[in-house]
């Protein structure tokens, strides 16, 4: 019985870890309450953009799957639940949330999204020099 209290402390410890945007993307995916994709919503919204601006965009260079994972875990993004199905779902939600904005005037954002990219120092590989 002690062991069931400490089990529902943990959990209950755990939702409450969760970021009000985190918590509200479940809400909108039909995640399960409690599941922890991201530490930032905002910032793998953005990394997200980053990642299929890179195949979209001329100044950019394509960045693979597995880079954008590891980044993902290296800039602390990702939180306990990130290789999941459910947060796959949230992932494909954001990639394609970066598509369409990119595709709306793709000169100046595909311009943006590459000054951004040159300012972080783990994606400043995939700009490409200007000529």
């Amino acid at each position: 019985m002690r062991l069931l209290a400490l089990a529902a402390v943990f959990l209950a410890a755990q939702a409450l870890a969760q970021s009000p945007a985190q918590r509200e993307l479940n809400g909108l995916t039909g995640v399960p309450a409690g599941t922890r994709c991201f530490r930032s919503v905002a910032q793998a919204q953005e990394m997200s953009r980053h990642y299929v601006a890179s195949a979209m965009c001329p100044q950019l260079n394509p960045m693979s799957a597995a880079r954008f994972v590891n980044a993902m875990h290296a800039l602390d993004v990702a939180d306990a639940d990130f290789l999941s199905d459910a947060c796959h779902v949230q992932l494909k939600l954001m990639f394609r949330a970066g598509r369409e904005w990119i595709a709306r005037d793709q000169a100046r954002n595909c311009a943006q999204t590459a000054q951004e990219m040159g300012r972080i120092r783990y994606f400043k590989d995939y700009v490409k020099p200007r000529e």
